[in-house]
């Protein structure tokens, strides 16, 4: 012990003192085009082909966006082709400083005019959402100053459930992880006994997160990685820190990518640490402190599961709580490149950023799912404003959390925000803290208690990787909709706007994807096209197809596509059923596209088929140089909709996982998973055969003849060396007959 805390002394003294209050305003972020084909400065980089240019305007380079990232293989990067993504190019995005923030808004708007960027905008400044924070022994412990206002309206479920007879969990008490402060209930959010069965904090029985139903289920993989991007991580703090069975580090590929450059990732804010502690602490391990010991969402039993790894990313320089949207998209960017299948963002602030924005869709589209809290802006005159980089959940893009209380109701300075996901417990939630000072000089006995969206989010964030452990065929905006489909109601029925789909239930979210559910993901193409009126289109910035040469105000005709899927009869029941970020090329049909995002609906179920339906655009512009020219943002004949099944498979049917049309069903089926996949690939063949993997381009990567029965992929070519990360497509011939499906494979 005394040597861990050692190494963070001494990572400590790799940040400065305290990092220098910056002034965003100052700041521009900015993508520069690539040089044009033939260009004698072909070869240089963007910077330098461009730096006359930001000189002449009283600018220069403060940091390009993957600048001091870890070097990594080519091969291990993943890709980030995808239409959702239009032309990010993260290596040209680079931090602009100007002297001051008038000359940066000047410099913005000639950027924005000249053909050498791509697009421009100013720095965002994001902050951490904590309300307040206390130890064991500070006042307000007991928990008596968390009060539920009995007028509002959403305290009005709480009030049906108070009294009753107490409940019959509380008597599977000496069930529970042996971790203290689990069991005498302070960790209410976890398991809450309510006010009737003794709890610390009272409250309503079982208002809480329903984790130790998860945990029968699911108590994580040591494979899987979760990250924390925050104000770094305490790498002594026993919770965390240490070994996993193999003998391997528990705390991985940490990283510090604020804009000063620095190298340490250790915290000496005091953010950072509780919020992993949430996610992460290891689990059914006893006391560490003399103040106890505290249980972790995604953190193992105790025993050869040492819950999922931590990855800390460090985005607050020095001591300082501050951060912007240049380091969220750089933590979001490191988090997919290293396997990390969610990353927790519990920093947010008031304006949108594009860069933000295609940074989240590049980890989503890469295997990593970007989890950020809602906002501390609910006691406000307005608490519905847009909270950033939260509201890009309304397009599928994150998941967005607010704060629920022990009486479970909202939280009132929980803000609810356009995209709202789900609430889950977010008032006193005792978690890590650091085992030295803060940079403010609190010390707390290696725990705390601490309230605020920042604390609501990783529990959500835990919920994944439980999720990613019990059904890794899990992509995208599946885990979204599987939260969302499972919650609690706590105060109107269904869907309302201050609560959104209810508060977090992690039990009922686990058993919704149990092994007798079969996961199909497939794209489908438009079949019909159906002109739906006219109107103006407001076009917000470029993107894929024709949206670069369209901007502002456009006189065009809407029109509606669609896609009609039917179900394979390996599903026995009804199913569930979500258009996906990935694979959909369709847009919302509202009039209004402040950019590109895929938008797509379930429109119609009948039987045992189901209807995709997205928009389409068709400009009124003789200027056309063909007619392709004016469909906003292409043709319908190259529109797609990417989609999740989950449902129940019939007796003897294979189980689903990942395919073409047809895999989940009949005897000559070929399965293949889970997908998306790191390490080897499974596949089910009808009959023997020969196994051919394909990249996207056609080329084969490897190939081997198979047996009928179980075969697998290790992910290697040809060669020996690890194929890319990317989509591949795996086929089966045996003589007349072939089979075909496709998967994912995710970095190293």
């Amino acid at each position: 012990m005394r040597a861990t805390l050692l190494l963070a002394l001494v990572l400590l003294t790799g940040s400065p003192a305290r990092a220098a209050e910056r002034d965003c305003a100052r700041y521009l972020v900015a993508q520069l085009a690539a040089a044009p084909a033939g260009a004698g400065m072909r070869d240089a980089s963007a910077t330098a082909r461009l730096a006359p240019r930001l000189a002449s305007l009283g600018l220069t380079v403060r940091a390009t966006l993957l600048q001091d990232m870890p070097a990594r293989p080519a091969s291990a990067r993943p890709p980030a082709a995808h239409a959702a993504l239009g032309a990010f190019a993260p290596e040209r995005v680079v931090l602009l400083e100007a002297p001051d923030g008038a000359l940066a808004e000047n410099a913005r708007i000639a950027l924005g005019a000249d053909e050498n960027v791509d697009w421009v905008e100013p720095l965002q400044p994001r902050s951490r959402q904590m309300t307040e924070m206390h130890g064991a022994t500070a006042p307000g412990a007991t928990g008596a100053g968390i009060r539920r206002n009995p007028a509002s309206a959403e305290g009005a479920h709480a009030r049906r459930g108070a009294g009753g007879a107490v409940p019959s969990h509380i008597m599977w008490k000496d069930s529970l992880p042996n971790d203290p402060l689990l069991r005498d209930t302070r960790q209410w959010g976890l398991w809450n006994v309510g006010s009737i069965g003794g709890g610390f904090y009272g409250g309503i029985p079982r208002a809480d997160a329903h984790v130790v139903e998860a945990w029968r289920i699911t108590t994580g993989s040591n494979s899987i990685k979760l990250a924390i991007a925050d104000t770094g991580l305490d790498p002594a703090q026993p919770e965390l820190a240490g070994l996993m069975p193999d003998g391997s580090p528990r705390i991985v590929d940490g990283v510090a990518v604020t804009i000063e450059g620095e190298q340490a990732w250790a915290d000496s804010n005091g953010h950072g640490t509780p919020v992993a502690g949430v996610t992460a602490a290891r689990t059914n391990d006893g006391a560490h402190f003399a103040s106890g010991g505290v249980a972790g969402v995604c953190g193992g039993d105790g025993a050869l599961n040492a819950g999922c790894r931590v990855v800390p990313i460090k985005i607050a320089p020095g001591h300082s709580g501050e951060s912007s949207s240049f380091e969220m998209a750089r933590a979001a960017i490191y988090a997919a490149d290293v396997g990390a299948r969610a990353m927790n963002l519990s920093f947010a602030g008031a304006s949108p950023s594009r860069l933000e924005r295609l940074a989240l869709t590049y980890a989503l589209l890469n295997g990593c799912v970007v989890v950020a809290a809602a906002g501390n802006e609910g006691g406000r005159d307005n608490p519905r404003l847009p909270i950033y980089p939260a509201a890009y959940a309304a397009d599928g893009l994150c998941i967005q959390v607010g704060a629920s209380t022990q009486f479970d109701d909202r939280a009132g300075f929980s803000s609810y925000g356009p995209g709202l996901d789900l609430i889950a417990p977010g008032v006193n939630i005792w978690t890590t803290f650091m085992t030295y000072p803060s940079s403010a000089g609190a010390t707390y006995d290696g725990l705390v208690a601490a309230s605020g969206t920042s604390f609501a989010a990783p529990i959500v964030t835990g919920a994944v990787g439980l999720l990613a452990a019990a059904r890794p065929e899990l992509i995208e905006n599946d885990f979204q909709h599987v939260l969302r489909e499972s919650a609690d109601d706590v105060y109107l029925p269904g869907f309302d706007e201050r609560t959104a789909y209810g508060r977090l239930n992690i039990g009922r979210a686990l058993a919704s994807v149990g092994p007798e559910y079969g996961i199909w993901h497939d794209e489908v193409r438009a079949d019909s096209v159906v002109a739906m009126g006219a109107g103006s289109l407001q076009i917000g910035e470029g993107g894929p197809g024709t949206l670069d040469r369209f901007r502002g105000l456009l006189a065009v005709s809407r029109w509606a596509t669609y896609a009609t899927v039917t179900l394979p009869d390996s599903f026995a029941d009804s199913v569930r059923v979500w258009p996906r970020v990935g694979g959909t090329f369709a847009v919302r049909g509202d009039y209004v596209l402040p950019y590109y995002t895929p938008g797509a609906e379930v429109v119609a179920r009948s039987g045992r088929t189901f209807t995709l339906r997205g928009w389409l655009y068709r400009a009124d512009d003789d200027s056309c140089a063909v007619c392709t020219d004016a469909w906003v943002p292409l043709p319908p004949e190259y529109v797609r909709f990417g989609f999740t099944v989950i449902g129940h498979v019939a007796r003897g049917a294979p189980r689903v996982t990942d395919g073409g049309p047809g895999t989940p069903g009949g005897a000559l089926a070929l399965r293949a998973g889970p997908s998306p996949f790191r390490g080897a690939l499974r596949l089910g063949l009808p009959a023997p055969g020969r196994i051919s993997i394909h990249d996207v381009s056609g080329r084969v990567v490897r190939a081997f003849d198979g047996v009928a029965g179980e075969a697998r992929w290790d992910g290697l070519r040809h060669d020996g060396t690890p194929a890319p990360a990317g989509l591949y497509f795996v086929r089966w011939n045996s003589g007349a007959q072939s089979r075909q499906v496709r998967v994912v494979r995710l970095g190293s």
